[in-house]
């Protein structure tokens, strides 16, 4: 029976110390404001209580402590961004404990240099359709264009982009076609210069073609009806 006692007391002098440890570790771990021997002389017997409140407030930590690691992480991300004229850890040694309004400051000026660049891009995109305008005349002035296209002004480019395409496309055409009509007013001529043609046919250049053609192909069965003429009274 005495060798019972002498092992039970044993083993809690055993789990005792090992009790102790923990709370070492753990004062260690947390720096909770008092040593461990402080806190062993005010928990003795309560071991399990001390314990439990360091595990507590280890778990606290790690949870601030990875927070503050995310915020951090954040920060850095922001300067990379706006370029304040600080380094992200100079920044963070500032406002240590209170990344929250660091971060909300990085936040909005980020926000306000985005929209200095809209405003940027938006200028850019009102000098192009300004300057499509000027190119093709659509019937509407650039501010009456833009007014209706507020907040659409890519759309606007692209149909002027692709009016202007087509403007040149048939300008292309057209003076193929003038050249065209020069050639058979040389070949014909009909009595009034190409200019004085094109003219009078501005926009009808196929029907003026036309009728050059017919006036070619005229004088061309005319011509060979002389030669035939001519051959057959040298013959006679």
């Amino acid at each position: 029976k005495n060798l019972e006692k002498m092992k039970s007391k044993q083993e809690r002098e055993s789990l005792k110390v090992e009790k102790h440890q923990s709370v070492r570790q753990l004062v260690d771990e947390t720096n909770p404001g008092k040593s461990a021997e402080e806190l062993l002389a005010m928990y003795d017997g309560k071991e399990d209580d001390l314990i439990k409140n360091l595990t507590k407030m280890k778990a606290k930590q790690e949870k601030t402590a990875e927070l503050k690691a995310i915020k951090q992480q954040s920060v850095r991300a922001l300067v990379d961004e706006n370029n304040p004229g600080k380094s992200a850890e100079e920044l963070l040694a500032m406002y240590d404990g209170k990344e929250d309004a660091l971060i909300k400051n990085l936040e909005k000026m980020k926000a306000k240099q985005e929209n200095k660049q809209k405003d940027t891009l938006k200028s850019s995109k009102q000098e192009s359709v300004r300057a499509l305008v000027d190119g093709v005349n659509p019937g509407k002035s650039a501010e009456e264009l833009l007014t209706m296209y507020e907040g659409k002004e890519d759309d606007l480019i692209k149909n002027l982009t692709k009016m202007k395409m087509k403007q040149e496309k048939t300008a292309e055409l057209k003076a193929i076609k003038q050249q065209s009509v020069r050639a058979l007013v040389d070949e014909n001529n009909p009595g009034k210069s190409a200019e004085e043609l094109l003219a009078m046919y501005d926009g009808k250049e196929d029907a003026l073609i036309k009728n050059l053609e017919k006036m070619k192909s005229k004088q061309e069965r005319e011509s060979l009806k002389v030669e035939k003429h001519q051959s057959v009274r040298q013959l006679v």
